[in-house]
């Protein structure tokens, strides 16, 4: 969340400010820019704090003021560039929701860098602590948040069933797009996910009368 300071009372001595985002707003929303760079050209290695406050134009204190971490400004600036592929249009049921979430992220993992950099970082999360923290809350998190809302949603409209278990459900959704990104057993692409997503679907639908 962007941290404003005070609002400065104007007198008629004080010197008229320009209209635009404040600036700690701008200077935060240029260190996300420079980490989703960073992290989409090289990877968690190339984005060193030193890389993303010299491509933001700021120092590395002004940095740790948002986030604790390398890891965690990484991982939201990666996930600010990827959020066009969680973006679903209104009005949309949830299965026809969920069968977007599901071909959009195989999409973002088999057409950008996105997957490989999501490989790394599994990898990456398994010796160190503050990746698989900053995996779990900056990009796990938020997208699983998203789905459960729709799941919710499709269950006071009697779409989903209403005994269905929501964490179970979550992994049914995302497991198979991520078993074939990190194992590359089989093919990952947007047919593999549709096909998977409507087995889900057979299996949470609500029964019709």
């Amino acid at each position: 969340m962007s941290t404003v300071g005070p609002r400065q009372q104007l007198t008629s001595t004080a010197t008229p400010t320009r209209p635009g985002r404040p600036r700690s707003e701008s200077r935060r929303t240029a260190i996300l820019a420079a980490a989703g760079e960073l992290m989409l050209e090289g990877g968690l290695a190339a984005a060193t704090m030193e890389a993303i406050a010299a491509r933001a134009g700021v120092g590395k204190a002004t940095i740790y003021k948002w986030w604790p971490s390398r890891g965690a400004v990484a991982l939201e600036g990666f996930m600010v560039r990827a959020a066009d592929s969680w973006s679903l249009p209104e009005g949309a049921s949830a299965p026809d929701a969920l069968r977007l979430l599901a071909t959009s992220t195989v999409r973002l993992f088999a057409g950008t860098p996105a997957g490989q950099l999501i490989r790394s970082l599994a990898a990456d999360a398994q010796t160190q602590p503050e990746i698989a923290v900053a995996l779990r809350e900056q990009w796990f998190g938020p997208r699983r948040a998203v789905a459960a809302e729709i799941i919710r949603k499709g269950i006071e409209n009697g779409e989903l069933r209403g005994d269905l278990d929501l964490a179970a459900t979550l992994d049914l959704v995302f497991a198979p797009v991520y078993y074939r990104l990190l194992f590359s057993h089989e093919p990952l692409d947007e047919e593999s996910a549709a096909r998977s997503i409507e087995q889900v679907l057979h299996g949470i639908a609500a029964t019709r009368k």
